[in-house]
């Protein structure tokens, strides 16, 4: 009997310091990809915001705005780009891609304009269907 609680009491401990290391490295990478000015995001196939960078502040924007509901990333596509880049990533998703990447205008919550570079890559289920997207926004208006 002892040796079964001393055996849990062990298996609880390292479980401890495994979510321990996890919550670090999770602040440490929230820390760097708020001081790079990079937007990073995860969204459900279906357009749900399961997360974004806090950089999305510097559009103007609260990341409650997308986790919420509230907003939603295309509403920052300029109208001239939206269908170009929703059907890029509609076929990229379709035809098997890892992901790509798209060069277009976005609209801050003041209404200006900005170039954006943004990166995706697509995590699929067993099936190789699109669940998630996740990817990464970089302003390049000003390269």
């Amino acid at each position: 009997m002892r040796e079964t609680e001393n055996a849990e009491l062990e298996c609880a401990l390292k479980q401890k310091d495994v979510l321990e290391i996890l919550e670090l490295r999770v602040k440490a990478l929230e820390m760097l990809l708020d001081n790079s000015g990079i937007i990073a995001f995860i969204r459900k196939e279906n357009g749900k915001v399961e997360f974004v960078s806090s950089s999305i502040e510097e559009l103007g924007y609260k990341t409650e705005d997308f986790s919420s509901g509230k907003v939603n990333f295309k509403e920052l596509v300029h109208p001239d780009d939206l269908d170009r880049v929703v059907l890029e990533l509609k076929e990229n998703a379709l035809e098997g891609a890892a992901g790509l990447s798209q060069k277009y205008r976005i609209r801050t919550k003041k209404e200006h304009v900005r170039t954006v570079e943004e990166k995706t890559t697509f995590i699929r289920d067993e099936n190789g269907i699109v669940a998630y997207i996740v990817g990464i926004l970089t302003d390049i208006t000003d390269n």
